[in-house]
Order: structure tokens, then sequence, then C-alpha cells
């Protein structure tokens, strides 16, 4: 794979990537970003750029172990936007929102099953932990560190 994006980061084998790590890899649409993430032992993908029709992100199951991707080293999420940005309220009102707490935070996103799981997005384990419960940002951003700032990779938007 060639990915034209001038980012940091290095090509590594997806196989070799922990949960909590960051990565681009071709999509059907252009370019996904991911953070790799364990559920019941199991290895998938948050795709932090693609929504489901509900507007959660989506959880693929199972990653390949024969595919190149970028790792987005030193990669962060964090809250978008003005501090008033961040709500409290249920989870259900803000499909797709950066829920904080705790010192982590943690994204929610749904199987083609249907099952809701709640990721911690520094570690990429499941947490059972109730993000309705949790201020939350609709706005967010992945940041990476880049010649003594940091450069926006990514930025949600609320559905």
């Amino acid at each position: 794979m060639s990915v034209e994006i001038r980012i940091p980061g290095r090509t590594i084998s997806l196989d070799r990537l922990k949960p909590g790590a960051c990565y681009l890899a071709a999509g059907s649409d252009g370019p996904d970003l991911a953070l790799v993430v364990t559920r019941e032992g199991r290895r998938g993908a948050l795709l932090l750029n693609r929504r489901s029709a509900e507007g959660d992100l989506l959880v693929l199951p199972g990653l390949a172990t024969d595919v190149d991707v970028l790792e987005v080293q030193g990669a962060v999420l964090t809250p978008s936007g003005a501090i008033g940005d961040v709500a409290f309220g249920p989870a259900a009102a803000a499909p797709a929102a950066l829920h904080l707490g705790d010192g982590s935070a943690y994204l929610c996103g749904r199987d083609g099953a249907g099952r809701l799981a709640t990721f911690d997005v520094v570690s990429g384990v499941a947490s059972a932990i109730d993000p309705g419960d949790l201020p939350h940002a609709r706005r967010w951003r992945v940041i990476i560190p880049e010649a003594g700032g940091v450069v926006t990779l990514y930025e949600a938007e609320p559905a």
C-alpha cells in the first residue's frame, strides 16, 4: 500500500499493532483512520472516520494479518472546540461522541450485528463503563505531535 499523506508514522504489518494504536489504511471510499481495539480477547478496528447509518462508529471484527498499514505514532484523541462544548446527558443522544472520565477517554462503536461496545481510547480495550454517566464531546479530533506542536489528522463533527 502506498500512502502519500505526510504524517509521522511507519508502515507496519497490521497484526503487529497493539490495541490502542491508530493506523491509516486504504478503504473502499478513501483512507480509513482506525483504532486497534480488543473485545472478548479478539482484536478488531474501531473506524474513527466512518459511521453507521445511525451515526455510530463502526467496529470491524478481526484484523487481516497480511496487510501493511501506516501506524500513526503518537496519535491522541481529544475534545475539539470550546470547553463549553463538553456536555452531560444520555450517550444515546450523542452518537460517536468522545466520553471523558476517570482519567481516560472512551468511544462507543457498533459492530455489524448491532452490538454496542465502549472502548478505552488509550488501551483499546473494551470497557464495561456506562458512557451515559460521563461528560462527552460531540466534536473531537485526532492529533499527532509534529515539530514542537500538534497537527490535527482528523476532526469528528456531530452526526
